[in-house]
C-alpha cells in the first residue's frame, strides 16, 4: 500500500531504527528528564529486582517527585545485573543509575519489596525504607489462601464464575436478578 501511495518512499530498516533512531531519541529524552530532575529538591524512588523468563537478572529504578504542584514519576532505568543479586551489588546498581541522573543526594526514601537484599541495599545507601503495601498485601492474601475454609470457599466461587461465564442462560438469569435487586434497593431507600 505504501508503494501505491508513494513509490519513492523507502521504509527504515530494522538496523536504522535499532542502532540510530531509537538511541538518538533516547538520548534527547534522557537529557530532557535530567533537566527536569535538576529542578527537583527531594525525591523518592521505587526499586525492584526481578528475573526474566530467560533467567536474566534486572533492577528497575523509578523516581517519584513533585513538579509545579503535580506528582510525577519516571522510570529511570531497567538495568541488567550480571552478578549475584546481593544487597551490595543492588546498591551499586541503584547508585550508578542515580548518579547518571544526578539524583544521588536528592533521594530521601525508597519503596521496595520485602526481599532481604533490598533491605541490605537501602541500609548501604542510607535511604529510608518504605515497604511496598501491594507486596505486603499479596503476601497476606497468599497466607489467607492457605486456610482450608477459604480455599473451599474460593473453589465454590470459582465454579459459579465458570458457570456464569460459559452459560448464556446464566447471564440472562443474573441480569434479571440484578434488575430485581436494583428495584428492591431503590424502594428500600
Amino acid at each position: 500500500m505504501t508503494t501505491a501511495l508513494n513509490p519513492r518512499y523507502r521504509p527504515l530498516s530494522r538496523d536504522d531504527l535499532s542502532n540510530t533512531l531509537i538511541p538518538a531519541w533516547y538520548s534527547v529524552e534522557k537529557q530532557n528528564v535530567i533537566q527536569e530532575l535538576a529542578q527537583v529538591k527531594k525525591a523518592a524512588i521505587t526499586c525492584d529486582g526481578w528475573t526474566s523468563v530467560a533467567q536474566d537478572l534486572y533492577v528497575t529504578v523509578t523516581v517519584h517527585y513533585t513538579s509545579h504542584g503535580h506528582i510525577k514519576q519516571k522510570v529511570l532505568n531497567t538495568k541488567a545485573v550480571y552478578e549475584s543479586h546481593t544487597g551490595l551489588v543492588v546498591a551499586d546498581e541503584i547508585t550508578s543509575i542515580l548518579v547518571e541522573f544526578s539524583l544521588k543526594t536528592k533521594v530521601v526514601a525508597a519503596t521496595v519489596d520485602n526481599a532481604s537484599n533490598m533491605d541490605v541495599a537501602l541500609k548501604a545507601l542510607k535511604f529510608l525504607k518504605v515497604g511496598c503495601f501491594a507486596h505486603t498485601l499479596n503476601l497476606a492474601a497468599q497466607k489467607v489462601y492457605g486456610i482450608t475454609a477459604v480455599t473451599k470457599w474460593c473453589a465454590k466461587l470459582r465454579a459459579v464464575m465458570v458457570w456464569l461465564k460459559r452459560s448464556t442462560m446464566a447471564k440472562t438469569v443474573l441480569q434479571e436478578k440484578q434488575r430485581l435487586f436494583s428495584k428492591l434497593s431503590s424502594v428500600a431507600l
